[in-house]
């Protein structure tokens, strides 16, 4: 009998620990704070250090899944947009480190579903994927390209993973803001000025029509972006197109 109580009271501790929706995700930011070096454009994750208290992350995926679908449906579009992204790359992360040791997360997935098709969290009290999330509430239900530049896959070759949480305040000028610092990194986009040729990240290539659908091509997207000055954005608009191989290691801190 007393073990028995343990036990529960155990479960209930643990569920505990998860706290509520909370709009400036507190908690997520000193995650990042903690275990993500920021380094310019580029993020990397200490995912030795950050398994060790791993129990850092479970909390926030709790949360996620406390999140109910009348409370969700109340919040306003940024605060809906921003739970999503902030969900998605707590979730990511956790999926690694459930994983790790692992060189690539394309090697946690298995013949048959990939890792973001793998249902291992409930969102709105069903069981849930990343690609849900991505596709079937993000991209279906706001008109928001620069998320593909927010939601992070935990890869090289992927934006890099924000040092701060996705805030409504902010969400139009952290996304600008993830947008641009992905474009200016010139191993992964970079404009030949002598060719006249962008060579993107295969992200342009995977998801041209959310570009096509902003702004009527993928160059128009990039060039206010990456053009310095008036001239070479014209230039860009009318460039040619080449996508660069995609870096699928893990983003690991040396």
């Amino acid at each position: 009998m007393i073990k028995y109580f343990c036990f529960i009271l155990s479960l209930f501790s643990l569920v505990c620990m998860a706290e509520d929706y909370d709009p400036s995700y507190k908690a997520w930011g000193q995650w990042l704070k903690n275990y993500a070096v920021v380094n310019g454009p580029v993020t990397t994750i200490k995912y030795k250090e950050a398994l060790k208290k791993k129990n850092d992350i479970d909390p926030l995926a709790q949360t996620i899944e406390k999140m109910e679908r009348s409370k969700y449906d109340s919040l306003s579009e940024k605060e809906r947009l921003a739970f999503l992204i902030n969900s998605y790359n707590i979730l990511t992360v956790k999926w690694i480190l459930d994983h790790y040791p692992v060189k690539s997360i394309k090697d946690t997935g298995s013949f048959l579903q990939s890792p973001w098709k793998k249902k291992f969290f409930k969102l709105f009290g069903e069981d849930e994927n990343l690609d849900g999330i991505e596709h079937e509430k993000i991209r279906k239900d706001f008109n928001e390209p620069r998320i593909h530049f927010a939601v992070v896959c935990a890869s090289k070759g992927c934006p890099a993973l924000k040092g701060v949480p996705y805030l409504a305040s902010d969400l139009d000028k952290q996304l600008e803001e993830s947008l641009k610092a992905f474009l200016q990194d010139g191993a992964r986009n970079r404009y030949d000025t002598k060719e006249n040729t962008l060579y993107l990240s295969k992200i342009f290539n995977w998801y041209g029509d959310d570009f096509k659908k902003a702004s009527g091509t993928v160059q128009n997207f990039v060039a206010p972006r990456m053009g310095k000055t008036p001239e070479e954005v014209e230039k860009i608009k009318n460039a040619k197109v080449e996508f660069l191989e995609y870096d699928w290691d893990l983003n690991e801190a040396p």
